[in-house]
C-alpha cells in the first residue's frame, strides 16, 4: 500500500479494490482456523471430563472372577484320573465335534438299528446322515485306539449334543468325561474297574458316599454296570462302565486276545447338580453372576455335610471380598475410611481371638528333577526337515520297542552326517507334538552358553541304551506325559539344569549320572535343557 501514492490516479482505486479482497479472504481463513482450534479445544475438554454413568460405584473389594461351576467339576474329575496316570486327550484330531456314522456308532459296535440312530436323538448334518454332532465322547477312544499303541490308560472330556427338549434336566448340548484303560490281556479285571470307579467318586463326592454296581447292557462294553451313588436318602445314578467289547477292538486293529482293558463314563452336569444342589440345569447357562459366585464347594470345602443334609458352615470373610457383600460407597475418602474402620476392627480381634492349635502343614509335594523321565540314546537315522529350515529329523533309540522320533533345532550347530550314532540323553515323558508337521516324542538334552554355542549333553560310553539318567538324593518316580505339563514341571526344574565348571550337567549342583557314572563334560557353565 506504500506504493499507491506513485501510482496514476485512475489506477489507486484498482489497487484498493484488490487489497481489500485478499484482506477479506485472509480474515476468513483466520476465523476458521481459530473456530476449528476453539472446536478441538471443546472437545478435548469433553473427553477429559466425561464420566461414565453406567459404571458401578466404587466397590469396597475387587470383584475377583470366578470359575463355572461346570468347568470346575470337569477339571477335578480330570485331574483324579490324571493322578492314577491317565493321559488327557483333547486334541481335535482325537476329539472332533463333528464326527462320522462309523466312530460314533459302527466301530462302537451299535447296529444299524439302535436307538442312538434315530433321527429325534442325533443331529445330523447330512442326508445321508453318515455326517453328525457327536452323541458321546465314546468315539474319541475309537480314536486313540487306531492312533496309539497299547497299553494306554486316557480320560476324554468333552462337549456332546442331542436333539432333545430344553428342560430342568435336559440340554441339547452337555458335556461328558470318558476313561478308556487297556493293558495286557488279564492284567485289568472287572475288580480293578470297580476299584478305579469306587476311588474316583469317593474324590468327587467324598469318602463315606455310598457306592453300588448293577448290571447293565452297553453295546461296546461286555459285561456293562450301572453305578449309582446314595444322595439324600435314595439312589442316583450317575455313571456307566464296562469291559471294553472285543469286538470294539478288534474295529480298531487291536488282537483282543493279546489286550483287553475297561472303560466308563459320565454327564459332567449331572455330577455338577448331584455336588452343588443345583435343581435345573439351565441354571448352567443363564451367566447370572449371582448364581455364578456360590461355587465351587467340593467334598474338602464341606460337600460331606452337605450330602448328609447337613447345613453347610459358612466360611469365615476374606478381606479379599471373595464371600464377603460388596458395599457401595460414594467417593474415594469414604471408601478409605471404610477400609480403615475395618483394619482397625481386624486389629481389635486378632487381640482378642484365643491362640488355637495349628493343624500339622501338608507334606511336600516338591516338583524336582526325579519327575523327568531322562533316557539314554543314540541317533540311529537323521534328515532335514523338509519345511523348517533350522530343524533335524531323528530316530532316537532309547531302548523301547521302536526307535522315538524327535526334532531339533539344531541345524545351526550339527551338521547331519555328525548326527547318526551320536549318544544323546532324550527327555522321554514329554507328550507327542507336531513340529512344522512333523510328530515329535520327547526332547534331545543339550547344553546352551550365553554366546550361542550349543551341545549335546552325551552319557558315558558304556552307560546302557534305554536305562534312565538319575541324581543323587533325587529318587522320585517319573511324571506322566500329562502332569508334566499341567503342572509345568519344566519351568519349574530347567533352571536348577546347568553343567559345572568342569562342564558337567548337574541338578542343583549335582551331577545327572548313570550305571557307568557321571555324564560326559560339555560346555562349562551353561544351561541345559
Amino acid at each position: 500500500m506504500g506504493y499507491m501514492r506513485q501510482l496514476p490516479n485512475e489506477d489507486k482505486p484498482k489497487l484498493g479494490a484488490v487489497v481489500n479482497q485478499v484482506l477479506d479472504e485472509v480474515e476468513s481463513k483466520v476465523q476458521e482456523v481459530l473456530k476449528d482450534l476453539k472446536n478441538q479445544e471443546i472437545l478435548k475438554a469433553m473427553e477429559n471430563e466425561k464420566i461414565d454413568v453406567t459404571q458401578p460405584g466404587l466397590n469396597r473389594f475387587a470383584d475377583i472372577g470366578r470359575r463355572h461351576p461346570l468347568s470346575m467339576t470337569m477339571e477335578k474329575a480330570v485331574d483324579i484320573f490324571t493322578q492314577l496316570g491317565y493321559d488327557t486327550i483333547t486334541e481335535a484330531e482325537f476329539s472332533p465335534e463333528v464326527e462320522t456314522d462309523y466312530y460314533c456308532f459302527e466301530a462302537l459296535n451299535c447296529p444299524k438299528d439302535h436307538p442312538a440312530r434315530d433321527m429325534q436323538d442325533t443331529f445330523y448334518l447330512t442326508e445321508d446322515r453318515e455326517i453328525m454332532l457327536r452323541t458321546h465322547t465314546s468315539s474319541v477312544q475309537i480314536r486313540a485306539l487306531e492312533r496309539l499303541k497299547p497299553p494306554l490308560r486316557i480320560v476324554a472330556p468333552g462337549r456332546v449334543y442331542r436333539r432333545d427338549d430344553i428342560d430342568a434336566t435336559h440340554s441339547l448340548m452337555f458335556h461328558q468325561v470318558e476313561i478308556l484303560a487297556l493293558e495286557k490281556r488279564g492284567e485289568l479285571t472287572l475288580g480293578h474297574l470297580k476299584g478305579t470307579v469306587e476311588h474316583f467318586l469317593k474324590n468327587m463326592f467324598g469318602p463315606d458316599i455310598k457306592v453300588r454296581f448293577r448290571g447293565s447292557y452297553f453295546p461296546f462294553t461286555e459285561p456293562s454296570m450301572e453305578v449309582d451313588v446314595f444322595f439324600r436318602n435314595k439312589w442316583l445314578e450317575v455313571l456307566g462302565c464296562g469291559m471294553v467289547d472285543p469286538r470294539v477292538l478288534e474295529q480298531a486293529g487291536i488282537d483282543p486276545n493279546e489286550y483287553s482293558g475297561f472303560a466308563a463314563g459320565f454327564g459332567v452336569e449331572r455330577f455338577a447338580m448331584v455336588i452343588h444342589g443345583i435343581t435345573d440345569l439351565r441354571e448352567f447357562y443363564k451367566n447370572d453372576k449371582r448364581f455364578l459366585e456360590q461355587f465351587p464347594h467340593f467334598y474338602d470345602d464341606g460337600v460331606s455335610s452337605f450330602l448328609a443334609g447337613e447345613p453347610r458352615q459358612q466360611p469365615e470373610p476374606e478381606l479379599r471380598g471373595e464371600t464377603v457383600p460388596s458395599k457401595i460407597v460414594e467417593s474415594v475418602e469414604e471408601l478409605q475410611e471404610v477400609m480403615k474402620a475395618e483394619g482397625d476392627k481386624g486389629k481389635a480381634q486378632t487381640k482378642e481371638k484365643p491362640k488355637e492349635e495349628q493343624a500339622p502343614a501338608p507334606e511336600s509335594t516338591e516338583i524336582d528333577v526325579s519327575k523327568l523321565d531322562i533316557r539314554v540314546g543314540v541317533i540311529t537315522k537323521a534328515w532335514l526337515h523338509e519345511e523348517a529350515d533350522k530343524l533335524f529329523c531323528e530316530e532316537i533309540d532309547i531302548g523301547e520297542d521302536s526307535p522315538r522320533q524327535i526334532a531339533s533345532g539344531l541345524r545351526a550347530h550339527y551338521n547331519l552326517e555328525d548326527l547318526e550314532g551320536q549318544r544323546v540323553l532324550v527327555l522321554a515323558n514329554l507328550k507327542a507334538r507336531k513340529l512344522v508337521g512333523f510328530p515329535s516324542h520327547g526332547m534331545v538334552m543339550c547344553a546352551s552358553n550365553s554366546d550361542g554355542s550349543v551341545k549335546f549333553v552325551e552319557p558315558p560310553a558304556d552307560a546302557k541304551i534305554g536305562e534312565r539318567v538319575m541324581v543323587e538324593g533325587y529318587d522320585g518316580e517319573p511324571a506322566t506325559e500329562n502332569q508334566v505339563i499341567k503342572k509345568k514341571m519344566l519351568e519349574q526344574i530347567f533352571p536348577d539344569l546347568k553343567t559345572n565348571a568342569a562342564g558337567i550337567a548337574c541338578y542343583k549342583g549335582v551331577p545327572l549320572t548313570t550305571t557307568a557314572g557321571p555324564c560326559q563334560p560339555t560346555l562349562p557353565n551353561a544351561d541345559v535343557a
